[in-house]
């Protein structure tokens, strides 16, 4: 008797789990006497008949630059390269004015490249040009919501054993070394 109880309990249950949606009650989000709106929500079979579409541009990619760590600048996360993110367009260009350096950082004339490495809780992209690495180089630091960009540059052939700095609303900075960090 008891494994009938226990079966039968059992087939109940399985029934009920696979009812037809049209089986199930349909529940008005706007009766006040609703359980759902007693409880203040709605089920989701209701959310999804009251539910609006997503505004227009929600589905851009987020500014959470970490992920590049361990890829290469051109390696794409959520099919963007790191230099074509917008996020990071923005906050380069805003930091370096520039042209031409910019160029060589944004990767238009740029060569070989590091991986992507998170320094000091920063996302970090090191490069260089071709054939010229120990003279002209370059790093870009970032925070990872990418609101902030700070770029170290190289060029020995105008500035001997000196690097300029490029931050968003300052003067470039001269300091001694390399862009190697």
């Amino acid at each position: 008797m008891r494994t009938l109880v226990i079966l039968l309990a059992g087939f109940v249950a399985v029934a009920c789990d696979n009812a037809a949606p049209a089986d199930q009650p349909k529940v008005d989000a706007t009766d006040p006497n609703s359980v759902d709106a007693a409880a203040g929500g709605t089920t989701p079979e209701a959310d999804v008949e009251t539910a609006s579409p997503a505004p227009a541009g929600t589905d851009a990619p987020g500014a959470d630059l970490a992920a590049y760590a361990g890829k290469y600048p051109f390696d794409k996360v959520n099919d963007l390269a790191f230099f074509d993110h917008p996020t990071v367009k923005a906050a380069v260009t805003e930091a370096i004015p520039d042209k031409t350096v910019l160029a060589w950082v944004m990767g238009e004339k740029g060569g070989p490249s590091a991986p992507i490495e998170m320094k000091n809780g920063k996302v970090m992209s090191w490069a260089c040009e071709q054939h010229n690495c120990g003279d002209h180089q370059w790093t870009v630091l970032i925070d990872s919501a990418g609101t902030n960009a700070e770029v170290c540059y190289q060029d020995a052939a105008a500035l001997a054993g000196k690097t300029r700095w490029y931050r968003a609303g300052a003067a470039p900075e001269t300091r001694e070394g390399t862009c190697q960090l």
